[in-house]
């Protein structure tokens, strides 16, 4: 997959069938949008393109608000690469291009820049300035410019749309499996191993201690899950949250990987969750904590079968 950070270093495509979005998950409803490119690039013989941004437009519009990547950037161009597409062109979203008009987006960019033969967008899709311009405009620009444009209804999971706003409640919720559900494939977040206060290796636990950028972080608790270092796979419990029970406030995320043992300090594991065990609990002593963690481990290694 060719990547692109501007439209003048672009050049020629052939035939361009282009959706665009932020695609934050790229869930099961983008990936429904991109299954249709995919094919409609196959009928005409063209090439499969996205347009996305950085940062999240939301953060630029409103700099009060702050969102939480499902999926970093790096690890959505990986995802898109993987289900064909063949060119992203990945826009910084500032200041100057929120103020673009619906207009002059279509016609500078769609049409001018690209020369673009069919566009694929979701149903909710809006675009240019505060928003000006809906799937009619467009559907209205591509008749007067000479491209077409198909609007890809939502895709639905009991009775509810697939969103990246939903899977970030679940998430937020601990509700691992629905997220799972609505995105597709599991919830996955890398991080890299540093030194932490070394309690876990204190009371018998040896832990990875994470520093983790740029993810959302699923809610505080205990988990069962899956961890890959150097492309090896490994059953893991992890504890997102305060040592309460010995008294430290700081948020920490610490895997305890099941059956390794080696230096891993600086090293970047992949954590892929697979349920929530419990919630942060406060423990009367050292030895009741220990006992939880044992039963913790059995849990959820009858879960990581």
């Amino acid at each position: 997959m060719k990547i692109f950070t501007d439209f003048d270093s672009i050049g020629f495509i052939n035939k361009p069938v282009v959706t665009i979005g932020n695609f934050d998950g790229v869930h099961r409803g983008h990936q429904s949008l991109i299954k249709n490119v995919i094919e409609q690039k196959n009928k005409i013989n063209g090439t499969a393109c996205v347009i996305t941004f950085y940062p999240h437009p939301l953060t630029v519009i409103n700099p009060y608000v702050k969102i939480e990547q499902i999926t970093p950037i790096d690890d959505k161009l990986k995802i898109l690469e993987r289900l064909g597409i063949d060119v992203t062109i990945l826009i910084k979203f500032d200041d100057s291009f929120s103020s673009m008009s619906a207009e002059e987006f279509v016609k500078k960019i769609i049409w001018e820049k690209l020369s673009t033969n069919v566009v694929i967008v979701g149903y909710d899709f809006a675009f240019g300035k505060n928003k000006e311009g809906n799937r009619d405009f467009f559907k209205k620009m591509g008749d007067e410019l000479g491209f077409e444009v198909k609007i890809i209804e939502p895709v639905y999971e009991d009775d509810i749309i697939i969103s990246s706003t939903k899977i970030r409640s679940f998430l937020k919720e601990g509700k691992i499996k629905e997220a799972e559900k609505f995105l597709g494939r599991p919830y996955v977040l890398k991080g890299m191993v540093t030194k932490g206060k070394k309690i876990g290796r204190l009371i018998g636990f040896p832990t990875a201690n994470l520093l983790i950028i740029d993810y959302l972080i699923p809610r505080h608790g205990v988990y069962a899950a899956y961890t890959y270092i150097d492309n090896n796979k490994y059953r893991a419990v992890l504890n997102i949250g305060p040592a309460v029970t010995f008294n430290i406030d700081q948020v920490s995320f610490e895997v305890h990987i099941l059956d390794f043992e080696g230096d891993i300090y600086g090293k970047e594991v992949v954590v892929e969750f697979v349920e929530r065990l419990r919630g942060v609990e406060k423990f009367k002593d050292i030895e009741m904590l220990k006992e939880q963690i044992k039963k913790d481990i059995e849990r959820a290694k009858e879960i990581l079968k």
